[in-house]
């Protein structure tokens, strides 16, 4: 997941998870909620053309399309790598309550557990 690290833009948006006090581990549900989480992220903070024109409409379905491979990469990512560990601890929490594309980044920083 250190993707994250190389400044990949991605997108979260707001999840339904249980109090960080539960001691479950990640599953592949876990990891396909906040991988939609960071692609509604990245799409909030996108920067779409103004004015319509094919070159717009090109340069908008770019945006959307590099959104769902964000996801994709990190749902592929996050099964290898978290699957199985607390859902509480280091990159995943930070990632499931990132508000921000800067929160984001700031999640590769978190040590790996």
């Amino acid at each position: 997941m250190r993707w994250i690290a190389r400044g990949a833009p991605l997108v979260l948006l707001g999840l339904a998870l249980p109090p960080s006090g539960c001691a479950r581990s990640v599953t592949e549900s876990d990891c396909k909620a906040v991988g939609e989480h960071l692609h509604a992220l990245w799409t909030a903070e996108a920067k779409f053309p103004d004015a319509a024109s094919p070159s717009a409409e090109k340069a908008v379905a770019v945006v959307k399309s590099e959104g769902q491979r964000l996801e994709e990469s990190f749902v592929t990512d996050c099964k290898r790598d978290l699957v199985g560990k607390p859902r509480a601890s280091g990159e995943f929490s930070c990632l499931s309550h990132a508000k921000t594309l800067a929160d984001v980044r700031t999640c590769a920083t978190i040590p790996a557990h």
